[in-house]
């Protein structure tokens, strides 16, 4: 495969030719990671596929339940750069007529597979060339699950790690491109549910009862009014309602599926307790009683200024708005300093969004960043 010339800085010609050289084995990795999707911490066949690849060039890893770390020594051992990737795959039937589609009911729809062909491209070279500081490679499990990043910062995959850079694939971005943004990127979610619990009775005679889905209707009316005063910096959503048991019986549970976005951790104590007081005004028309349970707190992805810095220093990086979507890589930002880029992947084929049963790319797309994490490392 002719990777386009666009993507490739001629004038640093050591890495146009490794570039060129291991194209074959990024599309080769990419499609056959592709093939074999699977969910969040249970990436099994995956993990097997990069830990026999890593053999096979003669690395060195350490399994953190289904993810890998790999270490290789530098020229210099004061400091330790770390590249990380995200292995899972998404619950999603595909529907391209790609001929190394998925047909397990999981699809790689947000571009991990490219993330880790990516990563293992570079062991490939680290394999035959010693780079200039150490450098630790991540191949994460479970971010789109229930934060892996965070589960894998405690089985110490970033101890002894000084700065750490990602990629996430961006169809709305023209391929050749690289995007990123100096603070936040990504925002923070918290989510959680509200469950109300009320009284079941015969419909004939509703005073007998105390209707927990009516509480859990006005809530998701009233609710809409927190986001009032935030300047577009949060999102509260509830993206599902459910409650009863039958067409002529009073409710006596109902539960709301909450999500709520943000960039400032400020507001976080701000928005719960409207949410709070909301409650307990539909606990006191209805008769209810609520319990909040939240499932997952991410914190907003922000990038740190002087890791940009550095990238900007050997590549065009264009300035993107940050997103109400959540990216469980800014666990490693609260710890270390690093950043995430986006890689640019939109051309006259392929234009899908993110998460959808017909995304994919062209894998010379990918070669921008493997061209940039040879430079940050070499």
């Amino acid at each position: 495969m002719i990777l386009s010339l666009v993507l490739i800085e001629k004038s640093n010609e050591m890495v146009y030719n490794l570039i060129m050289g291991n194209s074959d084995y990024l599309v080769k990795t990419r499609r056959e990671l592709h093939r074999i999707p699977e969910p969040s911490e249970r990436e099994y066949k995956t993990s097997d596929y990069i830990a026999a690849e890593l053999k096979r060039m003669g690395h060195k890893f350490r399994r953190m339940g289904t993810g890998i770390v790999c270490d290789v020594k530098g020229e210099r051992t004061d400091k330790t750069t770390a590249l990380r990737c995200d292995i899972d795959a998404l619950p999603i039937t595909e529907k391209t007529d790609c001929p190394y589609k998925s047909e397990n009911g999981y699809m790689h729809a947000c571009g991990h597979d490219g993330h880790t062909a990516m990563l293992l491209c570079v062991a490939n070279e680290l394999a035959a060339r010693r780079p200039r500081n150490n450098v630790r490679l991540i191949f994460q499990f479970g971010e789109e699950g229930d934060g892996g990043a965070d589960k894998m910062i405690g089985m110490g995959a970033i101890d002894g790690v000084d700065e750490i850079y990602a990629f996430h694939m961006c169809p709305e971005l023209e391929k050749g491109k690289i995007a990123s943004t100096d603070g936040a990127m990504f925002a923070g979610t918290v989510e959680f549910d509200v469950a109300f619990t009320g009284k079941s009775c015969h419909c004939a005679d509703v005073s007998q009862g105390n209707d927990a889905l009516k509480s859990a209707v006005q809530f998701y009316f009233a609710a809409q009014e927190c986001n009032a005063d935030c300047k577009n910096n949060t999102v509260f959503h509830i993206g599902k309602l459910e409650g009863g048991s039958s067409r002529n019986v009073v409710a006596g549970d109902a539960t709301a599926y909450c999500t709520f976005r943000y960039f400032d951790s400020a507001d976080i104590d701000k928005i719960m307790m409207r949410l709070e007081n909301v409650l307990t005004a539909c606990d006191i028309e209805w008769g209810t009683e609520h319990r909040v349970t939240v499932h997952a707190v991410y914190p907003p992805l922000v990038n740190n200024p002087a890791a940009l810095a550095n990238v900007r220093a050997l590549t065009n990086v264009e300035t993107c708005a940050p997103r109400f979507t959540a990216e469980d890589f800014a666990f490693y930002l609260q710890k270390i300093c690093g950043c995430m880029l986006w890689l640019g992947c939109k051309d006259q084929t392929y234009s899908s969004p993110l998460h959808s049963d017909t995304f994919g790319f062209d894998e010379s797309a990918l070669a921008l960043g493997v061209e940039l994490y040879e430079k940050l490392i070499f």
